[in-house]
């Protein structure tokens, strides 16, 4: 079983709805995104913010590939601008009706695929407004772009009446796509730059990722030119 994340422009999600639904897939969440460009880059060139839209749903291999395939040749997803879909592997889920309700299919097999992973997607919960702060850290480290989730936090009322220490309650959720080797140097440019302690109020983790597409990483491009 997998979790499928697809990020894509705000105006194209209808037709990732439309082209999963063909594929026997009903339970799609929907979250409202948005991209990394800098706040300084935009206003030079006259710019807004670019509106994604993120969704997300789990399925099992066979849906996966479909998707996959189609997200290529009837989206266009490989072209830049286009969408990204990365697939994260699910390693336990609270019960079988959970399992029902997340992928509306009974029939779904329920044993663990073999796993080999070479990229990962890294998670940072920030405070919101520091966006720009942890994509500038990250970029230094090797990262290449993002998308940003608008949050909201919990525990805040218990760190400050317990902990004597006060929490932003607004959040933003960064997802940063990266090869595995490059995923220790930007989550540690991260802490240090934007961590707990700071204005941005960070925290990072990442998840592996069996299938990525729509991202050009560093050593598909060497590939690719060698090939030429």
């Amino acid at each position: 079983l997998y979790l499928l994340l697809i990020v894509t422009d705000r105006k194209l999600a209808q037709d990732y709805k439309t082209m999963m639904r063909r594929n026997g897939i009903t339970r799609i969440f929907s979250l409202n995104a948005y991209g990394t460009a800098s706040k300084d880059l935009l206003s030079i060139l006259g710019l807004e913010p670019s509106e994604k839209t993120l969704l997300i749903t789990a399925v099992d291999r066979a849906k996966m590939t479909k998707v996959f395939r189609d997200a290529k040749q009837k989206l266009y997803i490989d072209i830049p601008g286009t969408g990204i879909i990365s697939a994260i592997p699910i390693r336990s889920i609270g019960g079988t009706k959970t399992l029902d309700y997340l992928t509306s299919d009974k029939n779904i097999h329920k044993t663990l695929p073999k796993y080999k992973f070479d990229k990962e997607m890294i998670f940072v919960v920030l405070n919101s407004g520091y966006s720009d702060e942890v994509m500038d850290a990250a970029r230094a480290a090797g990262a290449g772009g993002g998308t940003i989730i608008e949050a909201k936090g919990t525990g805040a009322k218990f760190a400050e009446k317990f902990l004597g220490m006060t929490i932003a309650e607004d959040k933003q959720i960064l997802l940063i796509a990266t090869r595995i080797e490059k995923r220790d140097a930007i989550m540690s440019a991260v802490m240090e730059r934007c961590g707990p302690g700071t204005e941005a109020g960070a925290v990072a983790f990442s998840l592996p990722v069996s299938q990525i597409s729509g991202l050009r990483l560093d050593n598909e491009q060497e590939s690719e030119d060698k090939e030429k």
